[in-house]
Protein backbone atom coordinates (compact mmCIF):
# COMPACT_ATOMS: atom_id res chain seq x y z
CA UNK A 1 0.00 0.00 0.00
CA UNK A 2 1.35 3.40 -1.00
CA UNK A 3 2.26 5.68 1.90
CA UNK A 4 3.68 8.69 0.05
CA UNK A 5 3.17 10.46 -3.21
CA UNK A 6 5.53 13.02 -4.72
CA UNK A 7 4.98 15.70 -7.32
CA UNK A 8 7.51 18.25 -8.56
CA UNK A 9 6.78 20.56 -5.60
CA UNK A 10 4.92 18.43 -3.06
CA UNK A 11 5.15 15.41 -0.83
CA UNK A 12 1.79 13.91 0.10
CA UNK A 13 1.51 11.41 2.93
CA UNK A 14 -1.10 10.18 5.40
CA UNK A 15 -1.65 12.34 8.46
CA UNK A 16 -0.14 11.33 11.79
CA UNK A 17 -1.30 12.69 15.16
CA UNK A 18 1.78 14.93 15.45
CA UNK A 19 0.53 16.91 12.41
CA UNK A 20 -2.36 18.39 14.41
CA UNK A 21 -0.77 21.66 15.59
CA UNK A 22 0.38 22.67 12.12
CA UNK A 23 -2.79 21.41 10.40
CA UNK A 24 -4.87 23.39 12.87
CA UNK A 25 -3.55 26.55 11.21
CA UNK A 26 -5.64 25.93 8.07
CA UNK A 27 -8.47 23.89 9.62
CA UNK A 28 -9.17 26.80 12.02
CA UNK A 29 -8.85 29.54 9.37
CA UNK A 30 -12.35 30.89 8.56
CA UNK A 31 -11.25 31.99 5.08
CA UNK A 32 -9.79 28.58 4.19
CA UNK A 33 -12.80 26.75 5.63
CA UNK A 34 -15.59 29.05 4.41
CA UNK A 35 -16.66 26.59 1.70
CA UNK A 36 -16.35 23.53 3.95
CA UNK A 37 -19.68 22.27 5.35
CA UNK A 38 -18.29 21.84 8.87
CA UNK A 39 -16.72 25.29 8.95
CA UNK A 40 -13.49 26.07 10.78
CA UNK A 41 -12.28 23.99 13.71
CA UNK A 42 -12.98 25.80 16.99
CA UNK A 43 -9.92 24.49 18.81
CA UNK A 44 -6.96 22.16 18.53
CA UNK A 45 -8.97 19.27 20.01
CA UNK A 46 -11.38 19.45 17.08
CA UNK A 47 -8.44 19.24 14.65
CA UNK A 48 -7.05 16.27 16.61
CA UNK A 49 -10.42 14.51 16.22
CA UNK A 50 -10.53 15.38 12.49
CA UNK A 51 -7.07 13.88 11.94
CA UNK A 52 -8.05 10.78 13.95
CA UNK A 53 -10.98 10.27 11.53
CA UNK A 54 -8.59 10.62 8.57
CA UNK A 55 -6.15 8.14 10.14
CA UNK A 56 -8.97 5.64 10.84
CA UNK A 57 -10.27 6.08 7.30
CA UNK A 58 -6.77 5.43 5.93
CA UNK A 59 -6.62 2.17 7.86
CA UNK A 60 -10.06 1.06 6.70
CA UNK A 61 -9.83 2.06 3.02
CA UNK A 62 -6.15 2.50 2.14
CA UNK A 63 -6.75 6.16 1.30
CA UNK A 64 -7.91 9.30 3.04
CA UNK A 65 -7.12 12.98 3.16
CA UNK A 66 -3.33 13.31 3.26
CA UNK A 67 -1.17 16.20 4.35
CA UNK A 68 0.59 18.23 1.63
CA UNK A 69 4.17 19.21 2.36
CA UNK A 70 6.44 21.57 0.47
CA UNK A 71 8.96 19.19 -1.10
CA UNK A 72 11.87 21.61 -0.66
CA UNK A 73 11.20 22.76 2.91
CA UNK A 74 8.85 20.19 4.47
CA UNK A 75 6.43 23.00 5.40
CA UNK A 76 2.80 21.80 5.67
CA UNK A 77 0.64 23.44 3.02
CA UNK A 78 -2.78 21.77 3.24
CA UNK A 79 -4.51 18.48 2.60
CA UNK A 80 -5.92 16.52 -0.31
CA UNK A 81 -7.24 13.07 -1.02
CA UNK A 82 -10.22 10.77 -1.03
CA UNK A 83 -12.91 10.00 1.52
CA UNK A 84 -15.60 7.35 1.30
CA UNK A 85 -18.95 9.03 2.00
CA UNK A 86 -21.30 6.08 2.59
CA UNK A 87 -24.29 8.35 3.20
CA UNK A 88 -23.98 9.50 -0.43
CA UNK A 89 -22.58 6.31 -1.93
CA UNK A 90 -19.48 7.86 -3.43
CA UNK A 91 -15.75 8.46 -3.03
CA UNK A 92 -15.29 12.17 -2.40
CA UNK A 93 -12.32 13.89 -4.03
CA UNK A 94 -11.11 17.01 -2.27
CA UNK A 95 -8.26 19.39 -1.54
CA UNK A 96 -7.64 22.39 0.68
CA UNK A 97 -4.65 24.70 1.00
CA UNK A 98 -3.49 27.00 3.76
CA UNK A 99 -4.06 30.60 2.75
CA UNK A 100 -0.32 31.31 2.33
CA UNK A 101 -0.15 28.58 -0.36
CA UNK A 102 -2.99 29.91 -2.55
CA UNK A 103 -2.47 31.06 -6.12
CA UNK A 104 0.57 28.96 -7.05
CA UNK A 105 -1.09 25.95 -8.72
CA UNK A 106 -0.39 23.66 -5.75
CA UNK A 107 -4.02 22.55 -5.37
CA UNK A 108 -4.10 21.54 -9.03
CA UNK A 109 -0.78 19.72 -8.64
CA UNK A 110 -2.00 17.78 -5.59
CA UNK A 111 -5.41 17.07 -7.13
CA UNK A 112 -3.83 15.80 -10.36
CA UNK A 113 -1.63 13.43 -8.38
CA UNK A 114 -4.64 12.09 -6.45
CA UNK A 115 -6.64 11.67 -9.67
CA UNK A 116 -3.87 9.47 -11.10
CA UNK A 117 -3.55 7.50 -7.86
CA UNK A 118 -7.32 6.95 -7.62
CA UNK A 119 -7.56 5.55 -11.13
CA UNK A 120 -4.17 3.92 -11.71
CA UNK A 121 -3.53 2.34 -8.29
CA UNK A 122 -6.89 2.14 -6.53
CA UNK A 123 -8.68 1.34 -9.81
CA UNK A 124 -11.74 3.36 -8.84
CA UNK A 125 -14.44 3.59 -11.51
CA UNK A 126 -15.18 7.22 -10.78
CA UNK A 127 -14.62 10.12 -8.42
CA UNK A 128 -17.18 12.56 -7.13
CA UNK A 129 -16.42 16.05 -5.91
CA UNK A 130 -18.61 18.78 -4.59
CA UNK A 131 -18.01 22.49 -4.31
CA UNK A 132 -19.97 25.48 -3.15
CA UNK A 133 -21.15 27.51 -6.18
CA UNK A 134 -19.18 30.50 -4.88
CA UNK A 135 -15.87 28.64 -4.68
CA UNK A 136 -14.57 29.77 -8.06
CA UNK A 137 -11.02 28.51 -7.47
CA UNK A 138 -12.21 24.97 -6.75
CA UNK A 139 -14.63 25.05 -9.68
CA UNK A 140 -11.76 25.98 -12.03
CA UNK A 141 -9.57 23.15 -10.71
CA UNK A 142 -12.33 20.57 -11.13
CA UNK A 143 -12.99 21.74 -14.70
CA UNK A 144 -9.25 21.63 -15.48
CA UNK A 145 -9.11 18.03 -14.23
CA UNK A 146 -12.04 16.97 -16.43
CA UNK A 147 -14.81 16.71 -13.81
CA UNK A 148 -18.27 17.25 -15.24
CA UNK A 149 -21.12 18.94 -13.41
CA UNK A 150 -23.87 16.43 -12.57
CA UNK A 151 -26.35 18.39 -10.49
CA UNK A 152 -26.86 20.93 -7.76
CA UNK A 153 -27.94 19.69 -4.35
CA UNK A 154 -27.09 20.11 -0.68
CA UNK A 155 -24.13 18.00 0.49
CA UNK A 156 -23.53 17.76 4.23
CA UNK A 157 -25.92 20.69 4.59
CA UNK A 158 -24.11 23.00 2.13
CA UNK A 159 -25.47 24.20 -1.22
CA UNK A 160 -23.21 22.39 -3.68
CA UNK A 161 -22.46 21.62 -7.27
CA UNK A 162 -21.75 17.89 -7.57
CA UNK A 163 -19.19 16.77 -10.14
CA UNK A 164 -18.23 13.37 -11.54
CA UNK A 165 -15.09 12.12 -13.22
CA UNK A 166 -15.10 8.64 -14.70
CA UNK A 167 -11.95 6.53 -14.95
CA UNK A 168 -10.85 6.82 -18.60
CA UNK A 169 -9.34 3.31 -18.44
CA UNK A 170 -11.63 1.24 -16.23
CA UNK A 171 -10.33 -2.17 -15.26
CA UNK A 172 -12.38 -5.01 -16.61
CA UNK A 173 -13.00 -7.88 -14.22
Amino acid sequence: MRTTLQTPRLILRPFVPADAPEAHAWFADPEVMRFTPTGPDRDLDQTVRRLARFIDHQGAHGFSRWILLNRATGQPLGDAGLMHLPEYGWIDFGYRLAHHAWGRGLATEAASAWRRLAFDEFHLDSLTAFAHPGNSASLRILARLGFLEQRRAPVLGMDSIIFLLRNPNPRSI
